[in-house]
């Protein structure tokens, strides 16, 4: 499991964020799961995102454009953009492979649940996903 989150700049005061240095997630994201996957030999590698489910500027950096431009990331758990995803979204990656993309919008006004299951030999993931809304339609 691995995190990514958005730009603070413009964002949030200089004094809150200090020195600290945003580093393009992209390129963060597919040399930070190819050592998981490939180098540490993890079966599951997700990636906890802070950037959006999508973005209005073209390929600029979200939940959707990390899924498709990566290669080794079996699950994307998104937030920022406070989408509400009953069961995650199937894309394929760009080794047309399958890869989920899920959030449960904001505030824990819904919970999300998903399992995998392996077929270690098959290298198959089956993914079994559903939503919990808390309030029992009260919000």
């Amino acid at each position: 499991v691995f995190g990514l989150g958005v730009e603070l700049d413009g964002l949030v005061d200089k004094k809150m964020y200090g020195e600290t240095i945003f580093i393009d997630p992209i390129e963060k994201a597919a040399e930070t799961a190819h050592l998981l996957k490939k180098d540490l030999g993890c079966d599951l590698v997700i990636c906890l995102s802070h950037l959006g489910y999508t973005s209005k500027v073209d390929n600029k950096a979200c939940d959707v454009v990390i899924a498709k431009q990566s290669k080794n990331i079996d699950l994307i758990i998104g937030g920022h953009s406070h989408t509400f995803i009953d069961k995650p979204y199937k894309y394929l990656n760009s080794d047309y492979k399958d890869i989920y993309v899920c959030q449960v919008g904001w505030a824990g006004v819904k919970l999300g649940r998903i399992d995998f299951y392996f077929e270690k030999k098959s290298k198959k993931i089956f993914v079994d996903a559903y939503t919990i809304n808390i309030f029992n339609n009260q919000v």
